[in-house]
Formats: structure tokens, C-alpha cells, sequence
């Protein structure tokens, strides 16, 4: 499934030569979207055909007395209060839909049904025979129903030899050890972990031997769980929550890497190869903190998949290549830094002396658009910024016209300006564009809490509207020339006096 999603308002440049178009996203957020969640941070949602939301996590709304793991929330954001809480629901980590019903974990995955109680015919992992929990890690759903586990758990059937500690463990799609699988051990947890498109494994560990052998702290497994000896990586430390494999063997890397040939650097994101080298063709950004805190400085917490091989990239981070981008980014195939979402700022959310400001999870809801969540309070996209905005956020997408580097026709010459700019006086909206197709298109002004102040018509594909900005308050404010289907060019305007 892929997610689009468009940063909101990314100032297009004006194209005094028009190209071929092809199609360009800009994420816009929802200022009627919001949450009155309190604390403490949102990691994985569930979109509901109807537009609602189940959101996990660790979470506090008005008048809890304490944490709750799960919540749903209606399609404006607004708290469904008839859905179960604690401990009637569970949640905490991240969701995975399985047929009618959809896994969650909470540090050992649980499976629930829409109405939000547990599926009585999933027994509880932790309350299994022959089953002890340790830590948890991280968790992978077949079709089938069966889970597999990392982390660190104690296993005490002797009947099939499996007693101590082990870090990859196969559970039933009942609930209870699967005695027909090998589980496997190692000298320290297995944490997060994603299925190749050929049913391998890539893993990360604090482990220096796995089975019994050496291995990097990213390696790969074979789908029954054995070590992959033809694979290493020479990564000495991987905290890696994103991980995207690609079809051709390759693999998306993201989070918080050293690896031996770079000791020097830390790598926030990186493409590896299929035999576990490096991708030289993938120039990895450099991630900023900026003046947010922590040991480790910025981190990659999640990668999503985009069209035309674009990655949505978010996480713990105020810069990417020196360019603002609080929390999220666009990278294409090689690394490059893209426009979309430029200027996005997170506010912060500080709790018991800890300051996070950060998006953990992007997904799409029912009518397409990007759904984000994490820990933060006040959400910029760029040019509307909402204070309010709490842990869960909604980015509306829109298409937007782009072009490739070909010379047109000049019968479809597209140029949109704003003149002067900044403005404190009358300002001239100037349009030429064959996208119109003689129909009329409009200009709305906007304020950066997305609210209109004018509207404008664009009458035929060439003219020129003029706005007395005096009846204003100084400010930064949204153009947007549009036709009847779609945004054709949005860019900024500075009021000033």
C-alpha cells in the first residue's frame, strides 16, 4: 500500500518554460484534525474503512487516571470514548492487520478484534505452557496467523530440547509455542527485524554470535531461522526501526548505524546491497538534532515507500543536508534531499525532564492521505503552523504540477508570480498557463492557520488579479492558483508595513 503525502504548501517554482508535467505531491495539514491527547507519545495507527482510527501507544486523554496502551479516535481526531480502555485493550508498539482483526504489541504482540477486547481465540502469548517472557523485541505476522518473535525469552520443553534462553521464537496462531519450529538462540537480544521478498530475514542484535556463530549487529537469517553465512554487513552497531526491503534483494536502513569502514560517521539512513556491502550509488543524508536533546543526536525512526522509488523518511530530526525539516523529509533513490515537506517544524513535547519531538510512524487513511504520529505538541507543515496539533496529525494531499527538464511548446508556456513580494501595499497575482484550458481557475490567500482571507477568479488561461494586502495583518500568508480539479502552483507572500 503506498502512502502519498504532500508537505504542506512547498512553494513550487514558477516555470517561465513549461515542460511535460508529470505529478508532484504537496502535504497540507488538516487544521480540522485534532487530538486532545495529553502525553505521552503515539507509535503505530490503524485506519478504519469509515475514516476512523485505532492509534497505540502510551497515552493519557482528559480525565485518565493513568496510561492507556490503545485509543480510537474518529475521523476529526476526537476521542471515541465507547472503545474499550485499559485493561480491557491492549497496545503500546506497533499494529499489524490480519484478516478481520489485527495484531498489537505491547511488548508480546496481542491480537484484537475492530471492537477493541481481545480476540478470545488467541491465547496470551505470555501466559503460554513451556513460555517465559524476558524482553520483548519485535514481531512478524505470516498469513497464517503465526508470530515470530525477537527479543529474549525463556523456553522449557525439554520434550523437544528447547529449554533456556532464546531470541527468535515461532508462536502459533493460537497463542501457544509452535513445538514443530527450531527456535533460536544467541548471546544477547534480537530487536528489529524485516521479511525479505524471498521469506529471508534482516535483523538487528546486540549479539555478537548467533546459532553459535559470529555475526555483524545486522545480519540475515534463512526463513526457517538459520544464519545466512554468505551475508555480512560490517555494521558494529544498528538501531535500525526502518527497515524497507526492495524487490531485487537490496534494503533500506534506517535509525542509527556505525559501520566499521566509516567509523568516524554515524548513518541515519543507507541502501545495502544483497550481499550486505554498502550501496555506493546511495549518498546517505546527514541528520540534524539541531538544539533538540540526546546522547545520540538525531535518529531514523520510519521509512515509507513512495512512488517512483521516493522514500517518506521521519523520525528525531530538525535538519536533513542542512535544510529544515522537523521530523520529516523526501529523499529520492540516491539520497537526494526533495522539496516536499521543506520548512516543517515540530513543537515539543517535554515529559518527566525528557524533551521528544519527534514522528515515529507514517500510514495512509481511508481517503488517501498521509496520517503521522509520534510525540510532539504544535505541528508546522511549512506555511500553516497549528500549536494544537497533538501526537497524531493529518496531512490532506494534493497534486501538484512539476516538470522534467524538456523544452515545450511555447503555446504551453506556465508562469505564475507574485509581484512585489514582499508587499505593503497592492500586490499583482500574475498567471499564464495552458493547464486552465479555457476554463476559469481561482487564487486563495490564506492565512498560515489555513484560514482564506480572499479568493480571487482567474478568468482564461493569461491575466492578472491585483489584492490590496493593507487589509491584513503583517505576515507570512498562502497563495494557491487553482482550477477546478487542482492546486496548479502555491507559494508564499510576506505582508509587511
Amino acid at each position: 500500500m503506498r502512502f502519498y503525502s504532500v508537505p504542506c504548501m512547498f512553494t513550487v517554482v514558477a516555470m517561465l518554460a513549461a515542460t511535460v508535467a508529470c505529478c508532484q505531491h504537496a502535504f497540507v495539514l488538516d487544521t480540522t484534525f485534532k487530538t486532545t491527547i495529553q502525553s505521552k507519545y503515539v507509535n503505530s495507527i490503524y485506519s478504519f474503512s469509515d475514516g476512523s482510527l485505532f492509534i497505540s501507544g502510551s497515552m493519557k486523554f482528559p480525565g485518565d487516571l493513568s496510561f492507556r496502551g490503545s485509543a480510537k479516535l474518529f475521523q476529526n481526531g476526537v476521542q471515541d470514548v465507547a472503545f474499550p480502555a485499559f485493561p480491557y485493550s491492549t497496545g503500546g508498539g506497533s499494529i499489524v492487520p490480519w484478516n478481520d482483526a489485527f495484531y498489537v504489541s505491547n511488548g508480546m504482540p496481542r491480537r484484537m478484534l475492530s471492537s477493541g477486547l481481545l480476540d478470545p481465540t488467541f491465547h496470551p502469548i505470555f501466559d503460554s505452557p513451556y513460555f517465559s517472557y524476558l524482553q520483548g523485541g519485535d514481531y512478524h505476522v505470516f498469513p497464517d496467523g503465526r508470530v515470530l518473535l525477537t527479543g529474549e525469552y525463556l523456553l522449557s520443553d525439554s520434550v523437544r530440547g528447547f529449554v533456556g534462553q532464546y531470541n527468535l521464537v515461532w508462536i502459533t496462531n493460537t497463542g501457544y509455542l509452535d513445538t514443530t519450529r527450531v527456535h533460536r538462540q544467541a548471546n544477547g537480544p534480537l530487536w528489529e527485524f524485516s521479511e525479505m521478498p524471498d521469506g529471508r530475514f534482516i535483523c538487528t542484535c546486540s549479539c555478537s554470535q548467533y546459532d553459535g556463530q559470529p555475526v555483524d549487529k545486522l545480519f540475515r537469517i534463512e526463513a526457517d531461522g538459520s544464519l545466512d553465512t554468505s551475508f555480512h554487513t560490517g555494521f558494529s552497531y544498528a538501531l535500525t526501526p526502518g527497515l524497507i526491503p526492495l524487490p531485487d534483494g537490496r534494503f533500506y536502513a534506517g535509525g542509527w548505524m556505525r559501520h566499521t569502514d566509516l567509523p568516524d560517521d554515524t548513518l541515519r539512513l543507507t541502501r545495502v546491497m544483497q550481499d550486505g556491502s554498502l550501496d555506493p550509488t546511495f549518498n546517505s543524508p546527514t541528520f540534524g538534532a539541531g538544539e533538540l536533546p540526546g546522547v545520540t543526536g538525531a535518529v531514523v525512526s520510519y521509512i515509507y515507500p513512495w512512488s517512483e522509488g521516493r522514500l517518506i523518511v521521519s523520525g528525531y530530526f530538525q535538519t536533513v543536508n542542512g535544510l529544515p525539516r522537523g521530523g520529516i523529509c523526501m529523499v529520492d533513490s540516491t539520497g537526494q534531499v526533495l522539496e516536499p515537506f521543506a520548512g516543517t517544524e515540530l513543537g515539543s513535547f517535554v515529559y518527566q525532564g525528557f524533551t521528544y519531538a519527534s514522528i515515529d510512524f507514517v500510514t495512509e487513511d481511508a481517503d488517501g492521505n498521509l496520517l503521522i504520529c509520534g510525540a510532539y505538541t504544535g505541528f508546522s507543515d511549512g506555511t500553516v503552523n497549528d500549536t494544537l496539533q497533538r501526537f497524531v496529525s493529518r496531512l490532506l494531499v494534493q497534486d501538484m504540477p512539476t516538470s522534467v527538464t524538456e523544452a515545450p511548446p511555447a503555446e504551453n508556456r506556465t508562469h505564475f508570480g507574485i509581484q512585489p513580494n514582499p508587499a505593503n501595499g497592492l500586490v499583482r497575482f500574475n498567471f499564464e498557463t495552458m493547464d486552465l484550458k479555457g476554463k476559469d481557475g481561482t487564487i486563495t490567500v490564506r492565512e498560515v492557520t489555513g484560514k482564506v482571507v480572499a479568493t480571487l477568479p482567474m478568468h482564461g488561461p493569461i491575466g492578472q488579479q491585483v489584492w490590496d494586502t493593507r487589509q491584513v495583518a503583517p505576515g507570512t500568508y498562502l497563495v494557491e492558483f487553482r482550477d477546478s480539479r487542482q492546486m496548479l502552483h502555491a507559494e508564499k507572500l510576506i505582508v509587511q508595513r
